[in-house]
């Protein structure tokens, strides 16, 4: 009975020393903390991963809940009325546009400074033509169109790299009008449905188009024969 003891102990003593030499030259001791965190972060992760799929199978919308729409980047103007008439009634919509829809009717709107020096429309057309040169002339040409510009908002003044010094900047949305005042919206690329318009101090009463730099809501008043 002795010897079955004495037997056991070195068959378990020499399990402890082979752990023991293995820690030392395999793992090192150094690491072994390391690891042993690692174990217990893959334990949290699979243990957080199930309760998102246990979730997902009780119908819970794990998706929606914490979405931080203020770290979202800027969005065009999104005709929340149509898509979401096609939204309600179950329609097909292309994808990514309900998330879309969704995100821009979180967005307190009543904040934004509706801006009074707003360029005209022939300003707000020659300040398009002038970023985009003859490939916009001959996008209008072609469809006997002129440039109209909708509702302003003040935007922030911004710094550039140029050290030009802004003295204006206003983002609003913009249509093509044939000579029938048929909107064809912005016909094709280039040309864009919101813009910055910005005035600098070395050129005063000139306005210069750039991208958008915050998100506007749909303006129903410039295509308002669009809502049919």
């Amino acid at each position: 009975m002795k010897g079955k003891k004495r037997t056991m102990l070195i068959v378990i003593s020499s399990i402890i020393v082979f752990i023991l030499l293995f820690l030392h030259f395999v793992v090192g001791w150094h690491h072994i903390p390391h690891h042993l965190r690692d174990l217990k972060d893959e334990f949290l992760n699979s243990s957080s991963s199930s309760d998102i799929h246990n979730g997902e199978a009780a119908g819970v919308d794990t998706i929606s809940v914490g979405v931080d729409y203020a770290t979202r980047a800027i969005s065009e103007p999104l005709d929340t009325l149509m898509w979401g008439q096609q939204i309600r009634a179950g329609e097909f919509v292309p994808e990514g546009v309900k998330e879309e829809y969704n995100y821009i009717k979180s967005i307190d709107f009543s904040k934004l400074s509706p801006a009074e020096d707003v360029p005209t429309d022939e300003e707000a057309q020659f300040a398009i033509v002038r970023h985009y040169k003859q490939e916009v002339v001959s996008l209008l040409k072609s469809n006997d169109a002129h440039i109209r510009i909708g509702k302003g908002y003040n935007a922030p003044l911004q710094k550039r790299d140029d050290n030009e010094q802004e003295i204006a900047r206003v983002t609003a949305m913009v249509s093509a009008f044939n000579t029938k005042g048929v909107n064809l919206g912005n016909i094709q690329m280039p040309l864009g449905i919101v813009y910055d318009f910005v005035k600098f101090a070395s050129d005063p009463n000139t306005w210069y188009i750039t991208d958008f730099s915050q998100t506007i809501p749909y303006d129903y008043e410039l295509n308002k024969d669009r809502l049919d």
